[in-house]
């Protein structure tokens, strides 16, 4: 860090196993913890974003020591971290703080390359070859999964998903496990996906695969109702009836989807009326059929549309009748739905162990205290009125009966409106057919008139027919075509499900399982209640009894399930070459709620021991240094203390610290 007073630094080497670096609250300790998170471009981790995750003391002003307050500017400071991979690949990593804090500049073996973090246009540093996050996720060895997202796209599951199970900062880390993932890259199950990666759990194929199922599921069921719609809309333009089409599940063929002409009480088929037409067109071209008499024809007509006119009427009275009906049932429904949460009340206040019995005592009259009995007949058996349970369920029986027929009145006044609706426009037809017949009365050629008029309407009729046909065929094949679709789809989701076991995962959660009770027993946590957490088979975070943990366990009881899933991780990683790990842990301040010293001190033992399986954990902490050192004794421990400022001053430009 370059300031008007010289240059400012603290280098800190760690080794594997346990670090502790060791200094009083506001000194610089979790500057330099959260100087990891941010030298690897993962300051997303230490809670909601900013832009960057320090004091003002590497960006702005900085004092030389607590005695001395006089401030000294900062003109340019920056993080340098130097990593190692699993092939022992070491790589120097370099990104600025007061500068373009976008640039990483990594070295290897000597040579200098710059990457980019973030987005560039509408590619991400996690995808482009020149992003950081794809260098760090290729150096690491990780080949980062596609999962699904909640808008059913597929995104990268980021790096900054997966080290919130690695690194606990202080301020929010301690509140939960994976308590600082970010959700607003807005994957599906976040947090179990990160820990599947973690324990080589392989479901996000699965995931992917249900996901893309179901989505194919509900937009073929949109575009069955929308082709629905269209059918309706034809029906409606043409005057003429739908079939009644079953919803996709239970649709069969495509013959259950067809179009009616009405005659009378009669409903005639397209394929009816075409073969109809086409035969009255012959006669007609023939002048097979006899001119009727002027006035017998007139009579017919008339009488035709008062048949019209009675069905229209008696349509209407219908619907009327069915309206009320579906409005007496749709307040009987809603007065039953009432009186059973009535009765859910009751009985939630007696679970709970409140005395209803008098406001449920049926068995006498509250004025003269007579026998009640549940009939107003019969009374030489008596029968008392039911109880509370059989109400609840004789009630949910007659909600779902009202609902029928709610559901028929609403399907039954669909079709009568229908229906009304072609008979007004079949009344509008037979009406423009009397004016013609009045007219030819009038005129001498009018008999040979009305016989060309017959032949042109029949022959235009054939023609509308025709396309009405036409379009019923391809809305067949479209209708065929949808439900092939959503059939192949709901057949495949149900042998996922059918299929779906453990994937394997059942052996490595009990392994995981058997290390955090290890770790707990260390940790002093009460013996009794170790064997009863385990590790969620949904979430694989930790559970009590198949409870989350958070609400089952004190403060500083949680706290130690922390560490013992955290350091569970790494373990399981130094002995599986299966399992996805950073290969470190970082504890912000570990003893959070007054863990107890004793704890403290085993915990210091048990992250001691990561040196055994190649791990490396680094710890933060403001705890009295002679309880510290007496904590850390006879335990192999890098302990590093600060009694000032973290960063100080640096004659040769560089202030290293063993740890």
């Amino acid at each position: 860090m370059i300031t008007n007073g010289g240059v400012y630094s603290i280098s800190l080497p760690f080794s594997d196993g346990l670090n502790i670096i060791r200094a009083e609250n506001s000194t610089g300790k979790s500057t330099c913890i959260n100087a990891i998170a941010y030298g690897l471009g993962l300051e997303a981790i230490l809670g909601p974003i900013k832009k960057r995750p320090f004091p003002k003391s590497l960006y702005d002003e900085i004092f030389d020591s607590k005695v001395n307050q006089e401030p000294i500017f900062v003109s340019n400071s920056y993080v340098s971290l130097v990593i190692t991979n699993s092939k022992g690949k070491r790589a120097s990593l370099k990104r600025d703080v007061s500068g373009d804090d976008s640039k990483f500049t990594i070295e290897i073996d000597g040579k200098k390359n710059d990457y980019f973090l973030g987005a560039a246009g509408q590619i991400g540093s996690a995808v482009s070859e020149r992003g950081f996050h794809h260098w760090l996720a290729k150096f690491i060895g990780w080949n980062l999964p596609q999962v699904v997202t909640f808008d059913d796209k597929e995104a990268k599951l980021y790096l900054e998903c997966i080290f919130p199970l690695f690194f606990i900062e202080q301020k929010r880390g301690w509140s939960e496990i994976q308590a600082n993932i970010p959700t607003y890259y807005g994957i599906k199950n976040v947090k179990k996906s990160a820990a599947e990666f973690c324990l080589d759990i392989d479901s996000f194929a699965y995931e992917k695969k249900v996901s893309s199922n179901k989505n194919k599921i509900r937009m073929t069921e949109m575009e069955w109702d929308k082709m629905i719609s269209a059918l309706e809309g034809v029906s409606e333009f043409n005057s003429v009836q739908l079939g009644n089409i079953l919803p996709i599940n239970k649709y069969q063929d495509s013959f259950s989807i067809d179009f009616y002409y009405r005659e009378g009480d009669a409903l005639i088929s397209v394929q009816e009326q075409e073969r109809s037409l086409r035969k009255l067109i012959e006669r007609l071209s023939g002048n097979v059929l006899p001119a009727a008499p002027r006035n017998g024809k007139l009579s017919m007509q008339l009488g035709f549309l008062r048949a019209l006119r009675r069905e229209l009427e008696k349509t209407t009275n219908s619907i009327e009748l069915t309206m009320i009906e579906a409005s007496e049932t749709t307040n009987k429904l809603s007065a039953l739905k009432h009186d059973l949460d009535q009765y859910h009340q009751l009985k939630r206040l007696k679970n709970v162990g409140s005395n209803i019995d008098e406001e449920l005592d049926t068995r006498k009259c509250p004025i003269c205290e007579s026998d009640l009995y549940d009939t107003l007949g019969n009374r030489t058996v008596k029968r008392e009125p039911m109880t509370l349970d059989e109400n609840i369920i004789f009630l949910k029986s007659q909600i779902d009966f009202f609902s029928n027929v709610r559901d028929k009145n609403i399907g039954e006044l669909k079709k009568l409106q229908s229906k009304a609706r072609l008979v007004n426009s079949k009344i509008d037809i037979e009406n423009t057919k009397l004016e013609k017949i009045r007219e030819d009365m009038e005129d001498v050629n009018g008999a040979s008139k009305s016989l060309l008029r017959e032949k042109i309407q029949a022959e235009i009729q054939y023609t509308e027919v025709i396309k009405l046909r036409k379009i019923l065929d391809d809305q067949k094949l479209k209708a065929e075509k949808i439900h092939s679709e959503w059939s192949i789809a709901a057949e495949s989701l149900k042998s996922l499900r059918k299929r779906l076991g453990d994937n394997g995962k059942g052996l490595v959660i009990n392994y995981l399982e058997s290390i955090i009770r290890g770790n707990l027993s260390s940790f002093n946590f009460n013996p009794s209640a170790i064997n009863s957490i385990s590790i969620s088979h949904q979430t694989l975070r930790p559970e009590q009894e198949g409870y989350d943990i958070v609400a089952e366990t004190s403060a500083s009881d949680y706290i130690r399930i922390i560490w013992a899933y955290t350091l569970a991780l790494m373990e399981l990683a130094g002995q599986q070459d299966a399992i996805k790990h950073g290969g470190f842990v970082v504890f912000d301040e570990p003893r959070q709620h007054e863990a107890s010293k004793i704890s403290f001190a085993n915990l210091i033992e048990k992250a001691s021991d990561s040196k055994n399986y190649g791990g490396q954990v680094i710890f933060a902490t403001s705890l009295d240094e002679g309880e510290l050192k007496k904590a850390c004794e006879n335990k192999e421990v890098n302990l590093v203390c600060f009694d000032d400022y973290i960063l100080s001053f640096s004659p040769k430009g560089t202030n290293t610290r063993k740890v």
